[in-house]
């Protein structure tokens, strides 16, 4: 089962604007999409982007991958390129839909892949959702934590429910999926835990304290459980900088925002998705044995530790 990435879609099926080609040079800007434009109209299709297993190898063959937030943008670009080098990939995330629609277009190209919905802010669900992948699967070896929600609140306007819900939902699940996972790792000796903070964590913008601080709490957090893990056992924090995304793309204010932030980079490019799903397959390797609790930013250069 599985697929070796998403088809691209016609910009138009992501209600973006008509592809033309330009007659000439001197067409009126904003006539045509730029090259980002042209690859956020793809953006769900962003696995397509990363080389197929052949280039690869199949270095993940049979091992059992959970990716959570793998629905959409980062989450789907990971899934897709350990799916591409044998993993069995188990797809969490609550949009059933889009999930069915991924799982059938990996399948189509004979890769393994399932998945499951699942509301990670609910430690019930976290831990059936678990035991459920163990006892179908066998084991987990590798937990990949992406999902988690970013809304901007300047501090003042922030409600109480607001801030609850951002730290449930972002840190209360990390420590749900770690908890429930970690066990079946020390009884196998092997297994890496891989979450994901936010430039935020180490750089705070305003309108982001209590997503900043949800950040700051899960990097603490995968500290913390890489010095109780054990041998074999490894858990880092991969922190992506500005990255395009169906989401980050969203706002008609995202042009400028991501202009100003490729000015502070070392590398003069937007951010994919797929920068970041190969910084996370990296870091799950057998050869990234030796690196544990550590925060790690992919962000062209513009935030450095």
């Amino acid at each position: 089962m599985g697929h070796q990435v998403l088809q691209p879609r016609s910009p138009t099926a992501c209600g973006r604007v008509q592809l033309r080609r330009p007659s000439t040079d001197q067409e009126p800007a904003g006539t045509y999409l730029s090259k980002a434009e042209v690859l956020l109209a793809n953006v769900e299709q962003q696995g397509a982007n990363i080389p197929p297993s052949k280039t690869y190898g199949d270095k993940y063959t049979n091992q059992v991958v959970v990716v959570t937030g793998s629905a959409h943008g980062i989450g789907h670009a990971t899934a897709a390129l350990f799916a591409n080098q044998g993993a069995n990939v188990v797809l969490v995330d609550l949009d059933e839909q889009q999930l069915k629609n991924v799982e059938a277009n990996f399948e189509s190209e004979g890769k393994n892949v399932t998945y499951r919905v699942a509301n990670l802010a609910s430690e019930e669900q976290v831990n059936s959702m678990i035991n459920e992948v163990v006892s179908s699967l066998g084991r987990i070896d590798i937990l990949i934590h992406i999902a988690g929600i970013y809304p901007f609140c300047p501090l003042l306007e922030q409600t109480t429910q607001e801030y609850k819900k951002v730290m449930t939902v972002n840190m209360d699940s990390c420590f749900y999926l770690t908890r429930a996972v970690l066990p079946h790792m020390q009884k196998a000796g092997y297994g890496r835990i891989i979450n994901t903070a936010s430039g935020t964590a180490s750089h705070p913008e305003p309108g982001l304290a209590v997503y900043a601080a949800s950040k700051s709490a899960i990097v603490a957090f995968t500290r913390a459980t890489a010095a109780e893990a054990g041998p074999g056992v490894t858990a880092n924090v991969v922190s992506p900088g500005l990255v395009m995304t169906e989401t980050t793309w969203s706002s008609p204010h995202a042009k400028p925002i991501f202009d100003k932030a490729m000015e502070k980079q070392c590398v003069k490019r937007y951010g994919q998705a797929r920068d970041i799903a190969h910084m996370i397959n990296f870091i799950a390797s057998p050869e990234a044995e030796f690196v544990t609790g550590q925060l790690l930013h992919v962000s062209g250069g513009m935030i450095f530790n």
